[in-house]
C-alpha cells in the first residue's frame, strides 16, 4: 500500500470521526441551550459597560431561578426503575 494511500485513509477515518462526534452532539439531550461559560464570558467581554451589567443581571436571575428549582426538588430528573 502506497503512502498516499495510507493518507487517504487516516483522512477518511477522522472525518468520520468528525462527524459521528457531531451528531452525538446535537442528538446529545444532556447539552445545555445556555452555551457553555467560555462563550458567555467572551460575549460578556465583548459588550459596552451597561450591557455588561445587564447580562450579569440575567445570568444571576437565571442562577438563581435554577437553585430555587433545584432546592425545591422541581428541576431533579427522576429515574425509572
Amino acid at each position: 500500500m502506497s503512502n498516499s494511500a495510507i493518507i487517504l485513509i487516516i483522512f477518511i477515518g477522522i472525518i468520520i470521526f468528525l462527524i459521528a462526534g457531531i451528531i452525538y452532539a446535537i442528538r446529545s439531550k444532556n447539552t445545555q441551550c445556555s452555551g457553555s461559560f467560555a462563550s458567555m464570558a467572551a460575549l460578556h467581554d465583548m459588550q459596552t459597560g451597561e450591557k455588561q451589567k445587564a447580562m450579569e443581571v440575567v445570568i444571576e436571575q437565571q442562577s438563581e431561578k435554577k437553585w430555587e428549582e433545584e432546592e425545591s426538588g422541581k428541576g431533579k430528573v427522576r429515574s425509572v426503575n
